[in-house]
């Protein structure tokens, strides 16, 4: 490789030397005492430091420091205010130097750097925050890491939907004292959206007494419609579950009915500039609220799309159905009877 000619060198380092300002201060070996001045010495100093002087008079970052054994660097030392400056001590063999290099341009870039980061930082906090709060921590973190895009276009994929209800809610509600109807509804909702969550499922929103889940939409082991059906009957068992210990305790017992279709939809952010929600939208989220009000108490209704997917097929029942604005499907009965 050709070497630069050593004008070319001298040419660099003088403006290099210029747009740094350069001052320097000789001083006597292994003392505080300045000998000479030179460089723009104005620049760093309020007064002009004359031959006697001592160092840390003049310079109170040096306090404490001098006189020095051994070279060092005070990098980004503030002087006056706004004003930063690198300072090197450097032994000769019959002086002591010290340098001082204007860094102040090159120190306030990497403040507005860093405050711009701490800012992203925040900001990104806050929308990690924003998403969790409407969408969950798990469609957040995907979000945020580029594997869901959340935009007023929406992302067209395959998802498995589900709809659950509670069955006979409304005649409870309305003859039970409103703190009690609380309480129960919330032992259902447990029961209910648990395993929406133990099989990578998101949980849409609570519909009144039920409510709507999505797969598909998190990686998960097993198919969109293989986790729909399993977290089905892990609600019927968990629903069976509480409704044994509520018939020992002389209370009521409600049952649910869930409905699950299969197909493209599109998952965006739904709603007003103001107040907007995650969710997904497609002829097949239409056929499994249907489906679910279709469903008995015990029962799971799945479409064509969802039976042809699981393995256990020979467990459901074959029904045909008349889905209000839909017209007549197949659909497919799963009952847990246990």
């Amino acid at each position: 490789m050709n070497k630069l000619p050593e004008l070319l060198y001298q040419h660099i380092a003088s403006h290099h030397i210029k747009q740094l300002e350069l001052a320097w201060l000789k001083i006597s070996p292994n003392s505080e005492e300045i000998i000479s001045v030179g460089g723009a010495w104005q620049h760093y100093f309020q007064r002009l430091p004359v031959s006697g002087d001592s160092i840390s008079d003049i310079c109170e970052p040096l306090l404490g420091m001098l006189p020095f054994t051994k070279d060092f660097e005070l990098p980004q030392m503030q002087l006056s205010e706004g004003q930063y400056t690198d300072i090197s001590a450097v032994k000769d063999e019959e002086c002591d130097w010290l340098l001082f290099c204007d860094v102040t341009e090159h120190t306030k870039q990497l403040q507005q750097y860093q405050q711009a980061s701490n800012d992203l930082v925040l900001l990104k906090g806050e929308l990690n925050r924003t998403l969790d709060r409407y969408v969950g921590h798990h469609v957040a973190e995907r979000v945020a890491q580029g594997k869901l895009q959340l935009n007023l276009a929406g992302e067209r994929r395959e998802v498995s939907t589900l709809f659950v209800d509670i069955r006979g809610f409304t005649p409870f509600n309305e003859s039970h004292d409103a703190q009690i109807v609380m309480q129960t509804l919330n032992e259902y909702m447990d029961g209910m959206l648990a395993p929406v969550l133990s099989k990578d499922g998101m949980v849409d929103k609570i519909i009144g007494d039920g409510a709507m889940a999505l797969f598909g939409v998190l990686d998960s082991k097993y198919s969109n419609a293989q986790a729909a059906f399993f977290a089905a009957q892990d609600m019927l068992k968990n629903i069976a579950t509480l409704n044994k210990h509520r018939q020992q305790q002389g209370l009521v017992q409600l049952g649910i009915g869930i409905g699950i279709a299969t197909g493209d939809a599109v998952l965006g952010m739904l709603g007003s500039h103001d107040r907007r929600c995650f969710t997904a939208i497609g002829r097949h989220v239409n056929v499994a609220a249907r489906l679910e009000s279709k469903a008995c108490a015990g029962e799971i209704l799945v479409d064509l799309e969802t039976y042809r997917r699981l393995e256990n097929s020979d467990e459901f029942v074959l029904r045909r159905l008349f889905l209000k604005g839909i017209g007549e499907v197949d659909g497919y009965a799963y009952g847990f009877s246990k």
